[in-house]
């Protein structure tokens, strides 16, 4: 019974060298024919290897006129049953089978390869973009910080009253002087604002909303928000934010280039970070580094614990759209009972120093201030 298979014969004496025909399986030879071209290879005179691109083709040579080569890209030729009754062709279909696998094996492990690279790329991308950060000038943050400083609470009213930041700098000396080791300067804004939020700039301004002095309970509890809020600042968030919406390897080639070139995208980051969320990952990164800082400090940092506690037993808070604007602590932030397990599960033998002062005088005294603006 004949089978027939497409495929290609090359010889000099063609024209163009080569010809197109059908491949002719009988039972005791092949047959290569096209029109009136017919070419005859008995079987005990046949060999078949694999060639061509990624072992693509499957060449049938006569091993008694090796100047002339066909080959098929039709691999189902192998399983022909009538080689079967060849040992030697046996014996080459056994090789071909093999240097298929082998050939499978190189590309599966070519594939693994390049998707274990992006896969690694991928996942490597923060340590990327937080190493990039740290060589960007912090006044550049700054710059975008004023900015933005002066965009956001352009619809707020500000608590000029300098006893205020006061008794809130000496109630938060140490937190402060700990991350002023870092060459931060710290500047502490109030604001007439009912929500319970505080949020930090680029570059170190951090804005307390009277809303969050009113329903806190203690002055351990607003110290674990402002460590939060200063871990922003630090972990330098804001610009690694910016930093990953301009890609992957954007950011790799500015790493091994000049991060000069970074200017431009950071001209006029102030519109850009009104519109940024903060991340889920960022949040928590802000309440490990924020809650080390505490303790650092001295400062109790369970204070941290019973503000997410306050902050569930509060209703769901209708956002304003000036709150919207200004990045509201509850639509922004994980979700907070993750966030109590997280923080109770941390351990410290560090004895914390009481703060001595009456939180409960200073809340009446920002309550005072927001009612004579």
């Amino acid at each position: 019974m004949k089978q027939q298979y497409l495929g290609i014969i090359l010889h000099s004496n063609l024209a163009n060298g080569r010809l197109s025909g059908e491949i002719i399986l009988e039972d005791l030879q092949l047959t290569f024919q096209q029109d009136t071209y017919k070419y005859s290879i008995n079987y005990s005179d046949l060999q078949i290897e694999l060639g061509g691109s990624n072992q693509s083709l499957v060449f049938l040579k006569n091993k008694k006129h090796d100047t002339l080569t066909l080959y098929t890209s039709d691999k189902s030729i192998l399983k022909n049953p009538i080689f079967q009754n060849f040992n030697e062709l046996k014996e080459d279909i056994k090789k071909c089978n093999n240097q298929k696998n082998k050939t499978r094996i190189v590309l599966f492990s070519i594939i693994f390869i390049v998707l274990g690279g992006i896969a690694s790329l991928y996942f490597s991308k923060n340590y990327f973009i937080e190493k990039l950060a740290n060589q960007v000038p912090r006044s550049w943050e700054k710059s975008a910080g004023d900015h933005l400083f002066t965009t956001l609470t352009s619809d707020y009213i500000v608590l000029k009253n300098d006893s205020i930041e006061q008794q809130f700098r000496l109630a938060s000396n140490k937190l402060l002087s700990t991350i002023e080791k870092e060459h931060i300067k710290i500047d502490l804004y109030f604001i007439k604002e009912p929500s319970i939020n505080a949020f930090a700039l680029p570059g170190g301004k951090v804005i307390i909303q009277s809303g969050l002095i009113e329903k806190a309970n203690s002055w351990e509890e607003v110290l674990g928000v402002l460590s939060h809020e200063l871990a922003h600042v630090t972990r330098r968030h804001h610009l690694r934010g910016v930093i990953n919406n301009i890609g992957l390897f954007t950011v790799i080639s500015t790493l091994v280039g000049d991060v000069s070139a970074l200017a431009g995208t950071f001209a006029n980051i102030g519109g850009e970070l009104a519109s940024l969320s903060s991340s889920r990952e960022f949040e928590l990164e802000a309440d490990e580094t924020g809650w080390n800082y505490l303790v650092k400090s001295r400062v109790n940092p369970e204070g941290l614990i019973s503000f997410f506690e306050t902050l569930q037993k509060e209703e769901k808070v209708k956002l304003s759209l000036k709150n919207k604007k200004i990045m509201s602590f509850l639509s922004t932030h994980p979700d907070t009972e993750e966030r109590i397990n997280k923080l109770k599960n941390k351990k410290t033998n560090v004895s914390f120093q009481k703060i001595n002062m009456d939180y409960n005088a200073f809340k009446l005294l920002v309550k005072r201030a927001t009612l004579t603006k």
